[in-house]
C-alpha cells in the first residue's frame, strides 16, 4: 500500500484508504499500519471462526471484522490514534479528577463514533 499522505508529507491525511471490510483487506491494513498486531489480528480472526463454528452464528465473525476495521479507521488517521491513546491514558490514570475523565470519556466516543462512520458496511 502507497500513501498520498507519506508521499506529501501531509499529516492531515490518513495514511491510508479505508480497507474493505473483509478479512484479507483489513490484514493487509494491519500489516502496513500496526504489523505489532498482526499476531493478535491472526488469533483473534481463529478465535472468531471457531466461535461463529461452535456457535452456528456468523455474528463473531461480523463482530470481529467489525472491531478491526473501527481500529483501521482510528489508526490511519495518526492525529486520531494519537487523541485515542491520550485520552484512554486519562481514564486509567487514578490521579485524574471526574470531570478529566468524563472529558476523555466523551472523547474516547467522539473518537470511535467518527471511525465506526468511515466504514462501509
Amino acid at each position: 500500500m502507497t500513501t498520498q499522505a507519506a508521499e506529501s508529507g501531509a499529516s492531515r491525511a490518513p495514511l491510508i484508504p479505508q480497507p474493505a471490510l473483509t478479512r484479507e483487506a483489513l490484514r493487509e491494513a494491519v500489516r502496513y499500519i500496526k504489523p505489532l498486531n498482526l499476531s493478535q489480528y491472526d488469533r483473534e480472526l481463529g478465535e472468531a471462526f471457531d466461535q461463529a463454528v461452535r456457535t452456528e452464528s456468523i455474528g463473531w465473525t461480523q463482530g470481529f471484522l467489525i472491531k478491526w476495521a473501527t481500529f483501521i479507521a482510528v489508526e490511519r488517521w495518526p492525529e486520531r490514534a494519537a487523541d485515542l491513546r491520550a485520552a484512554e491514558q486519562v481514564t486509567a490514570d487514578p490521579s485524574a479528577s471526574e470531570e478529566q475523565i468524563r472529558e476523555a470519556q466523551t472523547r474516547i466516543s467522539r473518537i470511535l463514533a467518527d471511525a465506526e462512520r468511515e466504514i462501509e458496511r
